[in-house]
């Protein structure tokens, strides 16, 4: 499950996002699984840092990474040709179903239902891809997302003439012939999605920071259905009725 693997690429999005794609073989990772990805090669910072898989194509793993504090910024300084160390693929993943599907995604959660999004797409299965951001520039993959998805649709809360969010943009969509739904984005996000109730399944995936990774140092357990579970090893995805945000 350990894995030394050298950046093969790195690509900016943005000033706060950007890519790392190495050379992987011999995983499986499904949608909703991550890594955990050695920050130095000494204790400082101590932790690792769980990054969801954004694609695997022919053997290569992407890794697409907004920058939110040190542990991150220190990843965006590596270099093509550094040598990273990661464990995984953790987490149990999801089963795709042959259903018409609708991904919502917000933020940088864009990152994980982008795999989700390949596999769906794969399997000749119809999908949406429904994407918001805080503005224009943080709206990635937008050309490999429209060539994929059978629509596509994008807003931003601001830039752009028609301001909106997410679920706002959600609300204006006929659910009906929609069997499943999977999201991934900030926590006030999903709870809005959880509030409105929709009438199909909806399935999160469940971003944290997460101590471990292995399910024992307890540190990403959230309330599910009356009970604890640990994001890192019960997830991180969720039917999202059944989280309990409180």
């Amino acid at each position: 499950m350990k894995h030394t693997a050298a950046i093969e690429k790195k690509k900016w999005f943005n000033e706060n996002i950007f890519g790392l794609e190495l050379s992987m073989r011999g995983i499986k990772p499904m949608p909703g699984q991550f890594f955990q990805l050695r920050i130095s090669d000494n204790l400082d910072p101590f932790l690792n840092r769980p990054i969801s898989v954004a694609s695997y194509l022919h053997n290569r793993l992407l890794f697409i990474i907004k920058i939110v504090g040190r542990g991150t910024r220190m990843l965006s300084e590596k270099n093509v040709g550094d040598d990273l160390t990661l464990w995984g693929p953790l987490g149990k993943g999801i089963q795709v179903k042959k259903k018409k599907s609708l991904l919502i995604a917000g933020g940088i959660g864009v990152a994980p239902l982008y795999h989700l999004a390949q596999e769906l797409h794969k399997r000749r299965i119809d999908f949406t891809f429904l994407y918001g951001t805080k503005k224009p520039a943080d709206l990635v993959l937008k050309n490999s997302l429209s060539k994929m998805a059978d629509r596509t649709i994008f807003v931003t809360e601001k830039g752009s003439k028609k301001k909106m969010t997410a679920v706002a943009a959600l609300k204006k969509i006929d659910l009906k012939e929609y069997k499943i739904a999977y999201t991934c984005g900030p926590r006030k996000m999903l709870i809005e999605l959880q509030r409105l109730n929709l009438p199909i399944p909806v399935y999160a995936f469940c971003e944290d920071f997460l101590g471990c990774g292995c399910g024992l140092c307890l540190g990403c357990a959230i309330m599910y259905r009356g009970e604890y579970k640990r994001i890192c090893e019960d997830g991180p995805v969720f039917e999202l009725g059944g989280i309990e945000f409180n």
